[in-house]
């Protein structure tokens, strides 16, 4: 008897972990026709790997549902960034969807806690979206959690100089101390092979040696947003901070 009672207060203590079957539910595979598969060129041979972008998004959606689960949420951020891994190994780098696939395996990161992964993670999406509104706010908050608030500073501003109607951006920018009138908007042009060239630079300094260690103030300095012409077309904002994946959400 003792035994079994023994055993019941074993099972009671043990963590639950109920991971989901790896295929993807109906409601995920709206998700990802939606998201993914609605908008490919099938003409384009990159488009055979982006199942593994739909992948890595269903992971990535289903660790946020686990957050309060650390081993659940674990194993689904894995699942995750391996799927993105796997596109930017098999896709050309001049694809344009390689930027939201860097999005995503940067969100993933930053929830894994690998907080300056993700911040060269989403510089990277620099090359892509060079005027990308999350993306500053991203490096302005890493910035600002690292205590680094200078350069949270200069991030939020260049992001206003870029989207100068950014609601988020602006509130960065005043919490850190920016003044009004909020920073003048630069003139916006087709971006350049030179300008994704100039982002590769600062993402390729950004990464530290292998098996090196890095300062804190090495990564902040390098972890910088381009000068260069910009795209004519803002990305499309999407998500809340709670969840970012949600197409209705406000800021």
């Amino acid at each position: 008897m003792k035994k079994y009672w023994i055993g019941i207060l074993l099972l009671i203590s043990m963590p639950a972990w109920a991971i989901q079957p790896y295929a993807p539910t109906s409601a995920e595979q709206a998700m990802c026709q939606a998201r993914v598969y609605s908008r490919l060129d099938h003409n384009n041979p990159n488009s055979a790997h982006m199942h593994h972008y739909c992948d890595g998004l269903r992971f990535l959606n289903r660790a946020y549902a686990a957050i309060g689960n650390k081993q659940e949420m674990g194993h689904y951020l894995n699942e995750s960034i391996n799927n993105f891994d796997y596109v930017l190994g098999h896709t050309q780098e001049d694809y344009a969807m390689r930027g939201e696939v860097h999005m995503g395996k940067a969100r993933a990161l930053k929830l894994m806690g690998k907080h300056w992964e993700a911040a060269a993670e989403f510089t990277k999406i620099l090359r892509y979206s060079p005027d990308s509104p999350e993306v500053y706010q991203a490096l302005a908050d890493y910035h600002q959690e690292m205590g680094n608030k200078p350069k949270a500073l200069e991030m939020a501003t260049e992001g206003l100089r870029r989207n100068p109607g950014s609601q988020a951006l602006k509130r960065r920018y005043t919490e850190l101390g920016g003044k009004l009138p909020y920073p003048e908007a630069v003139a916006i042009t087709v971006p350049t092979e030179a300008t994704r060239d100039e982002v590769k630079e600062v993402t390729s300094e950004a990464a530290p040696p292998s098996g090196e260690a890095t300062s804190q103030a090495t990564d902040d300095a390098n972890l910088t947003a381009p000068t260069g012409p910009t795209p004519q077309n803002d990305p499309p904002k999407i998500g809340s901070p709670t969840n970012p994946y949600c197409r209705f959400c406000t800021d």
